[in-house]
């Protein structure tokens, strides 16, 4: 026996019907579906020579989802958030269209649209962060073990320390103020 899909059909019924139905499927101990099924067979089996063939439906194995969709899928943003998706093209120098994808695809699997050179430059600011922590933990491992660098050693490694500190604070702040400049609302 082939497993047919079925779809949902909604349809508006006066509630005093509905509550007979409901009452009469549980006096035959089954539910309103199964009752109402073999009537709609019936009336189909009546007028079924002026009725257009079914549509041919594959089986879920044999449906293959990049060849069953072939058309393009336009969406627009409404009015008001237009104002705000140019915004942060502009910003970020990046087509519109990009702009859409990006908040589609964000949206799709639950994770923030962020271009890739933002995502790249997030994570070269990660790699400096975690030079700064290794600096750290060799000056606190060399005073804890009683050893002291020299001191052209401790100043050098001071230095690189406060440079990778000043230069990812510094593109954090290119980062957090292009968010903003792109999502801010001329309202706000």
């Amino acid at each position: 026996m082939a497993n047919h899909k079925t779809v949902a059909l909604n349809i508006r019924i006066h509630p005093a019907k509905k509550a007979a139905l409901i009452a009469l499927a549980e006096k035959q101990r089954t539910d309103v579906t199964k009752l109402v099924l073999p009537q709609i067979d019936r009336l189909l089996e009546t007028d079924v020579n002026d009725l257009p063939p079914p549509p041919v439906i594959a089986p879920d194995d044999e449906l293959d989802i990049g060849e069953s969709i072939d058309t393009r899928i336009s969406f627009w943003p409404l009015p008001g958030d237009k104002s705000h998706i140019s915004q942060y093209a502009a910003a970020r120098m990046m087509k519109l269209g990009t702009v859409m994808k990006l908040i589609l695809r964000g949206w799709i699997t639950k994770n923030v649209p962020m271009p890739r050179e933002e995502l790249a430059v997030l994570a070269v600011t990660s790699n400096q962060l975690a030079a700064i922590g290794r600096n750290l933990n060799q000056l606190v491992k060399l005073a804890h073990a009683g050893h002291w660098p020299d001191s052209n050693e401790l100043v050098d490694m001071l230095g690189e320390t406060r440079h990778l500190t000043n230069q990812a604070s510094a593109e954090i702040d290119a980062v957090v103020k292009s968010n903003l400049m792109s999502w801010e609302n001329d309202h706000a």
